[in-house]
């Protein structure tokens, strides 16, 4: 139950950073024209992260959720640890789906190179290392 719990934490503090950083994007001058195929160009980017913090909400705490099943199930809380995380391999896995997309996101806006790599970043605490120490608890 601990690392259900800790995974939907983990996936709601995902949800909080994803916000921000899609809100960003949606008030950016080049990725709104991408924005607007869909939504009337008069809505304020900024009302945009109502609708993107009840997504990201969603989708992310069911990924928590998800991964955490899969840290219970694959028995990772029996395996040894390293940098502070209670499993290795659970992190590197982490850290492996957390860069996944990064070279395909600085290819198509190396500008924000920063702010891939910061989410990438994110997940690889929040996920490799915050949902386990939660789920030992």
């Amino acid at each position: 139950m601990n690392a259900v719990v800790g995974g939907w934490a983990a996936g709601y503090a995902m949800a909080i950073l994803s916000t921000f950083a899609l809100t960003y994007l949606a008030v950016q001058p080049g990725p709104q024209k991408f924005v607007q195929t869909w939504i009337d160009p008069g809505v304020p980017g900024f009302l945009l992260a109502v609708p993107i913090s009840i997504g990201t909400t969603v989708m992310w705490t069911m990924a928590g959720l998800v991964l955490a099943s899969a840290y219970v199930l694959g028995g990772f809380e029996d395996k040894p640890g390293a940098l502070g995380a209670p499993s290795w391999q659970f992190l590197f896995i982490m850290g492996a789906l957390a860069f996944l997309p990064v070279p395909v996101l600085v290819a198509l806006s190396r500008r924000l190179w920063w702010l891939w790599l910061s989410m990438s970043v994110s997940f690889v605490g929040l996920f490799g290392w915050l949902m386990p120490l939660l789920a030992e608890r």
